[in-house]
């Protein structure tokens, strides 16, 4: 399952910034698969793939303690992926109903840790099992890229 972390220090020019970190597993999920193979259509710049904005991006929302954040992407994007059609994703961006939610995930986090977090949301992949502290570590040392995901666009 589709796990939400918040984690500082994964930017070296500000290490006290906080990212939301999305770690996902292939093979265990529809959801979780579409996120993990959106990293082929990244592009690799500063140690990471970044997601272009138009394409699809992560929506946040903080009530209370819960965080949630939903990966969404746009039809045309899932044709390039293998078992990903877009009738697999019935839910709808809450912000743009033309885009499909590929994955929703939420996790209890401190608000006022929140309150430093960055606009980008990082997603991993990561071997089914492996815990998430230690896939944010292999990541830290440069072992996976992380796929960076943009707010909505305005």
């Amino acid at each position: 399952m589709a796990e939400l972390v918040l984690c500082t220090g994964l930017d070296p020019d500000d290490p006290d910034s906080v990212t939301p970190v999305v770690i996902v597993a292939e093979g265990r999920a529809a959801e979780e698969d579409a996120v993990a193979r959106l990293g082929l259509y990244g592009y690799e710049g500063d140690g990471c793939l970044y997601f272009v904005q138009t394409d699809g991006w992560a929506e946040r929302r903080l009530e209370g303690g819960l965080l949630t954040v939903d990966i969404v992407a746009y039809p045309v994007v899932l044709k390039g992926l293998d078992d990903a059609a877009a009738d697999r994703f019935p839910e709808r961006s809450a912000a743009d109903p033309e885009a499909l939610r590929l994955l929703r995930v939420s996790a209890q986090v401190s608000p006022g840790t929140y309150a430093r977090a960055t606009d980008i949301t990082a997603v991993l992949t990561a071997p089914a099992g492996m815990p998430a502290e230690q896939a944010v570590a292999e990541a830290r040392s440069g072992g996976s890229l992380p796929l960076i995901l943009a707010p909505r666009p305005e």
